[in-house]
């Protein structure tokens, strides 16, 4: 595990961020977070951004470019969560993090709007923490945006075999070993942990991304074919030839044209709340 989190970091480390970045560590309600904002962005509008690496690996630190970026798509203040890791810390504890940053930021004087964005495992966290503030009765956010979300920890869909062959990331084998790591026992189709089969209704409304060459492709067709049949509001883009989390890898054209697309999602979600 301490290898694969060294190179994962090393891959993080080459999204350099930007000299204007306005940069803050802050303890955010008992979670580490960065507030990352590009100039002149609004303060009363919040992004809560949460980083994938399989629930095991990545940090706030290499998502601050990713960050930035979303900052300046949303005009929005960026708050990059760095919540707990398995397996040293399992379900529940990612999503908790998840949950009490949000928290925190919805409290944080001047507030006025709050999304959530996350990419992978942090995608499929977002939407985990989606269902347990709609549980708890808290405000919900604004909207919220999850690339290559993983939420079926069961593995049950088909494109993890049918599309292995266009993936360079082996999709199976991260929802196996670390998605195991990750839920430390629990059932794997546990409501909370594999969101994919939580009840979906009643969330705010989700911005889904995926691309075709990825194993993780069914997770995100499902995930908003099943919110639009509990009467939820999902948009889906796929990107045709990308692969998995490509919205993070800034040296792609179409990186930078899926950004502004989120941006242009959360403002338009900030300014007509549901």
């Amino acid at each position: 595990m301490d290898d694969y989190r060294r190179l994962y970091d090393e891959v993080l480390a080459n999204f350099e961020l930007p000299g204007d970045a306005e940069v803050e560590e802050v303890d955010a309600g008992g979670a580490a977070a960065i507030w990352v904002s590009a100039p002149g962005t609004a303060r009363d509008q919040v992004v809560v951004l949460v980083h994938g690496g399989g629930w095991c690996m990545g940090n706030a630190k290499g998502y601050r470019e990713f960050g930035y970026r979303i900052s300046a798509s949303a005009d929005a203040r960026v708050l990059v969560v760095d919540y707990r890791l398995a397996p040293e810390n399992p379900f529940p504890a990612p999503v908790d993090d998840v949950v009490a940053a949000y928290r925190w930021a919805r409290e944080q004087e001047g507030v006025r709007r709050v999304a959530l964005v996350g990419d992978s495992a942090g995608g499929g966290l977002v939407v985990s923490a989606l269902v347990k503030l709609r549980d708890d009765g808290a405000p919900l956010p604004n909207g919220a945006v999850v690339c290559s979300p993983l939420v079926d920890l069961a593995g049950e869909g088909a494109s993890l075999t049918d599309r292995a062959h266009l993936d360079p990331l082996p999709a199976k084998t991260l929802v196996e070993a670390m998605g195991g790591a990750y839920r430390g026992g629990v059932d794997p189709k546990d409501p909370l942990a594999s969101p994919l089969y939580a009840d979906l209704s009643g969330l705010p409304p989700l911005r889904v991304l995926v691309g075709t060459d990825e194993g993780l492709h069914d997770d995100s067709v499902r995930l908003v074919d099943k919110v639009r049949a509990a009467g939820g509001e999902a948009e889906l883009e796929i990107g045709e030839g990308l692969v998995h989390i490509w919205p993070v890898f800034n040296f792609l054209p179409e990186a930078q044209a899926s950004t502004e697309r989120i941006g242009e999602f959360l403002r338009k979600r900030f300014a007509n709340p549901a």
